[in-house]
């Protein structure tokens, strides 16, 4: 690594969470020396998510010597459904990794794939059926994840002296309501409110999380309820966030008159002058890299180095990650950087995949694959 890349990286990552070296060249080789193939199948490629699981990938599993196609689904569940089936009727792939855009959807051809001897690794959602062979994400519909935005609503509203007949007005702007994600992060906040009169969530049409229906979508609310105090959007791009306010002469730092406290959900770049400023209160870390380098762990070990994954196996068939709910003062802290990567990937440069180090995941069961370990388990 170039001293200049180390120098714009080494304040954003725990250097004793990571390993720079990445994988090692021929451990992604089949004894007959040709490679293994994977087929990666995101829901889009429109966003900073999938932009940096398609490039690590690439990168990463390329550098051990996989061969790494990806089709995007495009946000098209049947596009990924074909994509899949393809995989089948060609015989060329050794394992698939997706994101499903739609769970029931892609469950069919995910059995048929495993069934025709293909691993499927999924991320961020799990598909509708058990045959899938491993998972690394998150369930946001938990009371410990998103219903932490639920309880810190329920504070703020206590704080402001909000009560049934004067409720605390708090703005839910949805993603999709046909999306899987959006929904367990929907539930996950209500469960957190729970029985909680003070606060009354307005909820927006859907927004498919394009920038400028977000922006309508907070100029219409805010029109018909000018008291909200509080904002929650299922997806980011925090960018449109800011324009709405500032569209309907409501953005201001912390401390100041008309502030609204905005919590984040999925990291990006445009949000980290917002955080640091004081524009953004809360964010919920959730960002890919910890995920996708599960997935390639996973692949490795199981498909690669024949290790079982599951109940009674040394390495587990599905982890869920922790996602602390961050303030712009702990973005860069132990708690900020899980793995060493759940914020700190925002600020990793984009395109330079080569230097983004492999994270330590020991702690969740997932150690690095090794050549070392290679040669042990498959005699070489």
């Amino acid at each position: 690594m170039s001293e200049g890349d180390w120098e714009s990286m080494k304040n954003l990552v725990d250097p004793t969470a990571v390993h720079f070296e990445g994988y090692e060249a021929g451990l992604g080789l089949k004894e007959d020396g040709s490679p293994y193939r994977v087929l990666y199948t995101p829901s889009w490629l429109g966003d900073d998510y999938q932009v940096v699981a398609n490039g690590l990938l690439h990168a990463q599993l390329g550098k051990a010597g996989v061969e790494v196609t990806t089709i995007s689904g495009d946000l098209g569940a049947a596009n990924q459904v074909r994509a899949i089936e393809d995989a089948i009727a060609t015989g060329q792939y050794d394992a698939i990794i997706l994101q499903p855009l739609n769970p029931q959807t892609i469950a069919v051809a995910v059995d048929k794939a495993v069934a025709a001897g293909i691993d499927v690794y999924s991320w961020v959602t799990t598909p509708n059926t058990e045959e899938y062979t491993g998972f690394a994400g998150y369930d946001a519909d938990l009371v410990e994840t998103n219903g932490q935005v639920g309880t810190k609503l329920v504070e703020l509203a206590e704080a402001a002296g909000a009560t049934e007949e004067n409720p605390y007005l708090v703005l839910e702007i949805w993603g999709g309501r046909s999306y899987p994600t959006s929904q367990t992060r929907h539930s996950g906040v209500h469960k957190g409110i729970g029985d909680s009169k003070i606060v009354k969530v307005i909820e927006t049409a859907d927004t498919d999380g394009n920038p400028d229906t977000v922006i309508r979508a907070i100029q219409d609310a805010f029109a018909q309820y000018p008291g909200i105090q509080a904002m929650y959007p299922h997806w980011g791009d925090a960018s449109s966030f800011e324009e709405g306010l500032r569209s309907v002469g409501r953005l201001a730092d912390k401390g100041e008159d008309g502030h609204v406290v905005v919590f984040l959900q999925d990291i990006d770049k445009s949000m980290l002058g917002g955080m640091r400023d004081g524009v953004f209160d809360y964010t919920l870390s959730n960002g890919p890299w910890p995920q996708i380098d599960l997935v390639m762990k996973m692949f490795l070990w199981h498909t690669v180095l024949k290790q079982p994954l599951g109940d009674g196996a040394d390495l587990p068939k599905d982890v869920y990650l922790p996602m602390p709910l961050l303030t712009g003062e702990q973005l860069y802290t132990p708690e900020g950087q899980l793995f060493g990567a759940s914020v700190a990937f925002a600020d990793m440069p984009l395109g330079k995949w080569d230097v983004w180090p492999v994270l330590d995941t020991t702690s969740v069961g997932y150690p690095v694959p090794t050549l070392a370990a290679r040669k042990t388990l498959l005699g070489y």
